[in-house]
């Protein structure tokens, strides 16, 4: 009988990793090098059926790891939080592995926080379903990591024949019919496919919708390379250290011009707002002193509190802000 477990992401960081692991694909050398060679072909099996890596785990708690045991291939995954699921996915294979997950979630962590205890998704579902509309079978509340009693499941099999029939008429239609994404689903899944299919031309002027969407991710940047600079500058912005992923935005330096612009040392990682300021030349860094430059006109603003603000700077070397293209996009501003 497959199972069912549902996990719960109401900790600004555990969204933080749903976003690294879930949202977007994690890596694939990132997932390769932190396993044995024995595991490989195990892995391009994952991959394969998961169209990627995506992930989510557990720290050593003695629940989780019970939990953890008891899951097997196939069974159904529900991630949620603000009152609502947002992830849905099956299981394609768990592994014990703590440098994978510092590799997938960051060095940062303390060993009992660590998601360890990790298990490898199918392509998730991004969702927008409130849990009062599944009250009836699965609970409103519930801690950081679940497994549904046996007694739910067979009352599910029962009244609707098979787990896989109750989330395709209750958690994936409405009364409708279609999904039941929210925007920020159809943002992500819309990234996905763009960066699968290595494309960018998100202009179809189809409806209302698609169109917002696109607007969406045409501003946020081309995918891969959004994803590239998220990664670099730890999810966080550039200048402020805001950490709200949906408002974060890949700006390039030098204007694009072709792949080679896509390096993230031609990128900033900059909160929507500054991406703006920064594309008017409003605001420019001061490659002498890695400080923020502001312009004469937006002095008396609110913005006033970034002048002198040092960068972040990535960790890598190679990602950091390249100080030619800065030099050169502050004399275009004329700062």
């Amino acid at each position: 009988m497959a199972r069912i477990f549902v996990a719960g992401a109401e900790q600004a960081r555990d969204r933080t990793d749903a976003d690294r692991s879930l949202a977007h694909p994690v890596d694939r050398q990132l997932v390769i090098r932190s396993f044995s060679d024995s595991t490989y072909p195990e892995l391009i099996e994952i991959e394969r059926y998961g169209h990627g890596f995506f992930a989510w785990g557990l720290p050593p708690r003695d629940s989780h790891v019970e939990n953890w045991f008891l899951m097997g291939k196939g069974d159904f995954v529900l991630l949620g939080y603000k009152g609502a699921y947002r992830y849905y996915a099956r299981v394609l294979g768990r592994y014990q592995n703590e440098r994978a997950a510092r590799a997938i979630w960051g060095n940062d962590v303390d060993e009992q926080e660590l998601r360890q205890y990790l298990f490898f998704l199918s392509e998730p579902i991004a969702l927008g379903q409130p849990y009062s509309a599944l009250a009836d079978f699965l609970p409103e509340q519930f801690a950081e990591f679940e497994r549904m009693p046996d007694d739910t499941v067979r009352r599910i099999e029962n009244e609707f024949g098979s787990i896989e029939r109750f989330v395709r008429r209750r958690l994936l239609t409405s009364s409708a019919g279609g999904p039941m994404l929210d925007m920020s689903g159809l943002i992500q899944i819309s990234e996905r496919e763009l960066a699968r299919l290595r494309a960018f031309d998100p202009d179809d002027g189809k409806s209302g919708r698609n169109q917002v969407i696109e607007g969406i991710i045409r501003r946020r940047g081309q995918p891969a390379f959004r994803q590239q600079l998220l990664a670099a500058y730890e999810y966080r912005c550039a200048i402020t250290g805001c950490n709200a992923i949906d408002a974060l935005e890949a700006a390039y330096i030098v204007p694009y011009r072709g792949k080679a612009t896509h390096h993230p040392s031609n990128g900033l990682l900059l909160r929507a707002d500054l991406h703006t300021l920064f594309d008017l030349g409003k605001l420019a860094i001061d490659t002498r002193t890695m400080t923020v430059v502001l312009a004469d006109d937006i002095t008396e603003s609110s913005y006033r509190i970034l002048a002198g603000r040092p960068l972040r700077f990535p960790g890598d070397q190679e990602q950091r802000p390249n100080t030619e293209a800065l030099d050169l996009h502050r004399r275009l501003a004329g700062l």
